[in-house]
């Protein structure tokens, strides 16, 4: 008798920068300190189980909170919120009661790039051809380097390299411009700040899928050349991109005139800031004349000793 073929996998990665990403932020302040043990059940549900879904039903509410010793109605709370802030995609859940991500789905592939059939169901799957193919050949080896993955893998780099051309070759002419502008953002992500964690690449996927693969590798050649560090990696990118936005920027070379301009724009108005110019007090000018109603003596003499000391100090 045949082994059943195993749909999850024993371990994902968790980042030390879950707790920085928005969506939990706002299921933290929603729902509470359980609410986020909720949420760190649902994933391992997920891994486990189909390894990149889970179906979600009164039942299985039932069976998180207990594992977790929350109410019942926390979970269903926390998988509202998590739908509604996009940790979940809101579209497959509303219409097939299922948990998953683009996200998750990406780190299922990476984490299986080795088994015979690890295929996504169709009417689930969230993650665009090229970027499930070029993940197989390109990113299992680099992601799992810098995830300490233990197993060894007994393919060669060189081997993969040969693999990629050897695809690279097929692929038509009808593929559009935009497909390898995904891994070029991550590409250069990578190159800057190593492989982006489980947190980061969720949200390269939203900006990706916001404001086009071009404009989000550029903004972070941008954040590259301004040195920016990892952990403010994300927050400088999206407000680059929420910037390039709202001045209509939709393009590479619109990005690249924007930029110009507005670094033009910052060099000269830190050069027309006027000077300050030191004011000498009225006492201590040449053309200085007591006022009338200074008539004590004493009070001029201190005045005019002050006068004196400040202009030898002054020449």
């Amino acid at each position: 008798m045949a082994r059943p073929t195993k749909e999850g996998i024993e371990y994902f990665s968790f980042d030390v920068d879950f707790f920085s990403d928005i969506k939990v932020k706002k299921i933290l302040r929603a729902c509470g300190a359980k609410g986020i043990a909720v949420l760190v059940n649902l994933l391992c549900n997920i891994y486990r189980d189909h390894g990149y879904y889970m179906q979600w039903d009164d039942e299985i509410g039932f069976l998180v909170s207990d594992e977790v010793g929350a109410n019942e109605s926390i979970a269903d709370e926390v998988v509202q919120k998590a739908v509604q802030v996009g940790f979940f995609d809101k579209e497959l859940f509303d219409k097939y009661q299922i948990l998953t991500s683009k996200g998750i789905q990406t780190r299922y592939l990476k984490a299986t790039y080795q088994r015979k059939d690890n295929a996504i169901n169709e009417d689930y799957n969230l993650i665009q051809n090229d970027l499930k193919k070029e993940s197989h050949e390109k990113s299992s080896n680099s992601y799992e380097k810098h995830a300490n993955n233990p197993v060894n893998h007994s393919e060669s780099t060189q081997s993969k390299v040969k693999e990629s051309k050897g695809n690279k070759s097929k692929v038509s002419s009808s593929e559009q411009p935009g497909d390898e502008s995904v891994l070029n953002s991550v590409q250069s992500f990578q190159q800057l700040w190593n492989f982006p964690n489980m947190v980061q690449q969720n949200t390269l996927m939203e900006f990706i899928d916001l404001y086009g693969d071009g404009l989000v590798d550029a903004a972070i050649k941008v954040a590259g050349s301004k040195d920016v560090n990892k952990s403010k990696s994300i927050a400088f990118i999206e407000s680059c991109l929420k910037e390039w936005s709202d001045a209509n920027v939709k393009t590479i070379e619109q990005a690249r005139e924007y930029q110009r301009t507005r670094n033009t724009k910052r060099q000269s108005n830190y050069q027309s800031q006027p000077t300050r110019k030191e004011e000498l007090p009225n006492w201590a000018k040449d053309d200085y004349e007591q006022s009338q109603e200074q008539e004590d003596p004493e009070v001029l003499a201190e005045v005019e000793r002050k006068r004196q000391e400040y202009l030898k100090g002054a020449k």
